[in-house]
């Protein structure tokens, strides 16, 4: 299975340029900045990292490749996810998305993958519902988690997560607010927490853009 998602994420790539002939395929992509502190001991400078991203979505169908920084690592210099999924509307109300994810470092290679579901629910036109549910095969372990996002306005949104890991028992959770500038760029505020971690504050500047279709 894992060499399996390496050339599922590699072929979701590499089909890009192909698929942009068929109709209704969408392109984006985005870049962000985040600058993280540490909330135990007032506001102690934690970490900056670096973020980009591309996805491609044909028909429910979107694959792409995500890579992050990594601050002040020994031994390597970023992790990197390759995904691969199906989503869709099960009613005008519901939808769902299933998506097969692995994980790299830029030099210690494969670390593992998981299998996420994700079920939304439009609460009202300004307020969604989700349930995840993530099973990590080689630890046989499940992470359930709970979210809420409600839109203030056009500009400004609240969001919150709590959930559970089966792999350690922890309970964690976030809850942050984000402001758009645009319709392309946006800035976030988001503080986490964890039974087994200390909270973090995290302020994030965010650019997201369309490359297809959109």
């Amino acid at each position: 299975m894992n060499t399996k998602l390496t050339f599922a994420g590699a072929a979701a790539l590499a089909l890009l340029p192909l698929g942009a002939l068929a109709d209704g395929l969408a392109l984006t992509g985005g870049v962000a900045a985040t600058a993280a502190f540490d909330t135990d001991d007032g506001l102690t400078h934690a970490e900056n990292t670096i973020e980009a991203y591309i996805e491609a979505e044909l028909n429910g169908f979107h694959g792409g490749i995500w890579i992050g920084s990594l601050y002040q690592d020994p031994d390597d210099d970023a992790e990197i996810e390759l995904s691969l999924g199906y989503g869709g509307d099960i009613s005008d109300r519901l939808g769902y998305d299933v998506t097969a994810t692995g994980y790299y470092l830029n030099n210690g290679g494969y670390q593992s993958y998981d299998i996420a579901f994700e079920l939304s629910m439009a609460l009202s036109d300004r307020s969604e519902g989700m349930l995840g549910l993530t099973w990590d095969p080689d630890a046989d372990t499940i992470e359930t988690t709970l979210g809420l996002e409600h839109a203030l306005n056009d500009r400004i949104t609240l969001a919150g997560e709590i959930g559970h890991s089966e792999a350690d028992d922890n309970i964690f959770g976030e809850i942050g607010i984000s402001y758009a500038l645009n319709d392309a760029t946006a800035v976030e505020l988001l503080y986490e927490d964890a039974d087994d971690e200390s909270g973090t504050l995290s302020l994030t500047v965010s650019y997201d853009f369309d490359l297809l279709g959109g």
